[in-house]
């Protein structure tokens, strides 16, 4: 068979007019249309149709099979009908919920907006008219309530600090650096020494060298402090210590070159500096 007369047998399959021995010079490719006199493209309607086949929405392959399941099953008409109604009202829904999109149709009727309306145009004549609807509780049912407030004469008011300073009366002899991560504070030997915050007792050490006689604190919120240099230590490891419990007393024990008490403050286990904590200037 020809080339030309494998065309024409494509294209009368796909529905294109079957040109005559004279037109075969105006056919190009093998599944394209034919040029008439007067210009006009004539495109393969059997590229069409198989196009169609492979690029199909998933609404119309699932009609299309729905249909087609239809049609093979031996059921009553009535309920073929009743199940390709339900076939194309799940198509159409797609993923939005069935309830919303078959009641969409109802709620954007005009009809139902104007019922809608009008209904709460009287309702709000009703209300400005006539007030509030009563209650519909009985005499035994709610009343009065009574409130007796007794007077108890004047009432002092405290205000209990969070954070305190170690020491009544001193002065800062070497501040808060990267080499020396606390504040020295110089007061005469045997000074009562308090803590900045309450907490818990979580170390105590007795040396010769560096802190010399020591206290560690466990405060709230990740928080410590550390008394150093102490000439007299007053608390236990395990107690739990307020703003008014004595720690022990100023010493110049350790690595110390005078009375004075070297206090240290840690967030989360890091030293932090304590003028800012007890705000110091």
């Amino acid at each position: 068979m020809a080339k030309w007369q494998r065309v024409c047998l494509q294209n009368k399959y796909a529905g294109v007019r079957f040109p005559s021995r004279s037109q075969r010079k105006l056919y190009f490719g093998n599944y394209s249309g034919f040029l008439d006199k007067e210009g006009l493209g004539v495109y393969n309607l059997f590229i069409l149709r198989i196009s169609r086949r492979f690029f199909m929405s998933w609404k119309d392959i699932t009609t299309n099979v729905s249909a087609r399941i239809l049609r093979q099953r031996d059921l009553p008409l009535v309920l073929k009908g009743l199940a390709w109604r339900l076939i194309l009202f799940a198509v159409r829904c797609g993923r939005s919920n069935p309830i919303s999109f078959a009641l969409r149709p109802v709620v954007a009727h005009r009809s139902f907006r104007v019922a809608v309306g009008i209904n709460l145009a009287v309702l709000a004549i009703f209300m400005a008219v006539y007030g509030p609807l009563p209650s519909f509780a009985g005499d035994n049912v709610g009343g009065q309530l009574e409130i007796n407030v007794r007077s108890e004469g004047n009432v002092n008011l405290a205000t209990i600090p969070a954070v305190q300073l170690p020491l009544s009366d001193f002065r800062i002899t070497q501040g808060y650096f990267w080499y020396h991560p606390g504040i020295d504070m110089a007061a005469p030997t045997g000074t009562a020494v308090h803590p900045v915050m309450t907490g818990t007792v979580a170390e105590i050490d007795y040396g010769r060298f560096g802190y010399g006689n020591n206290v560690l604190l466990n405060h709230a919120n990740g928080y410590g402090s550390r008394y150093a240099h102490l000439s007299k230590i007053e608390v236990t490891a395990g107690q739990t210590v307020t703003l008014d419990t004595e720690i022990g007393k100023v010493g110049s024990t350790g690595h110390s070159t005078g009375p004075h008490l070297h206090l240290e403050i840690y967030a989360n286990g890091n030293p932090i500096n304590p003028r800012g904590v007890l705000d110091l200037q």
